[in-house]
């Protein structure tokens, strides 16, 4: 179980949210095209602040990562939905 104020350290972080954001609005959203489209709107420039960003969301378990036919993808999970309500 995640503590709240990692939980809120997660979900509040600006590059974070809009992470969430993608993954929920595609459920199941393949690392490459995440982050295509974060690179695309200008929210990261590089994969090792994706890389970042992204452990901090798995460690909070906001987002489950696994592999499907050897590419990897992120699925949004409960504690990552708080993210409708913004």
């Amino acid at each position: 179980m995640v503590d709240h104020a990692t939980h809120l350290k997660a979900v509040n972080h600006p590059i974070r949210r809009e992470m969430l954001r993608y993954v929920n609005e595609s459920q199941k959203i393949s690392r490459e095209k995440l982050i295509q489209k974060l690179k695309k709107e200008e929210i990261i420039n590089e994969d090792s602040v994706f890389q970042y960003n992204m452990d901090f969301l798995l460690q909070a378990e906001c987002v489950k990562k696994f592999e499907e036919k050897d590419e990897i993808f992120y699925e949004i999970l409960p504690a990552g939905k708080v993210i409708e309500k913004f």
